[in-house]
């Protein structure tokens, strides 16, 4: 269980074809953040980076129902992407800027 903004949140690995994996248009996806249920579901299947970058992207939906951001969901899967791709260097250059203004 983790906590954001004073909400439980759960991740439950899951096979393949688990039906909360499925979209409303029938396809399958291999993840998905449930705010109903508070609980991120992630295909069991997943390893090594990929892994990471989905779980950072089911994450960050996470955050956005627990903050209630209010966004379109194409704006909320542009910016789920965003952080779980560039998160970690974005992030990593704050740091070294940080550090470098600290330093004055």
């Amino acid at each position: 269980m983790i906590n954001i903004n004073g909400e439980d949140w759960y991740i439950k690995f899951v096979s393949e074809y688990y039906p909360l994996l499925y979209r409303s248009d029938g396809s399958l996806s291999i993840a998905s953040c449930d705010d109903n249920t508070k609980t991120i579901y992630i295909n069991n299947q997943l390893t090594g980076p990929f892994f990471k970058k989905v779980l950072c992207h089911e994450l960050t939906h996470a955050a956005m129902f627990s903050y209630n951001v209010d966004l379109t969901l194409e704006q909320e899967e542009l910016l789920a992407d965003l952080i779980a791709t560039y998160g970690e260097e974005i992030i990593h250059i704050t740091n070294k800027v940080f550090n470098k203004l600290r330093e004055r």
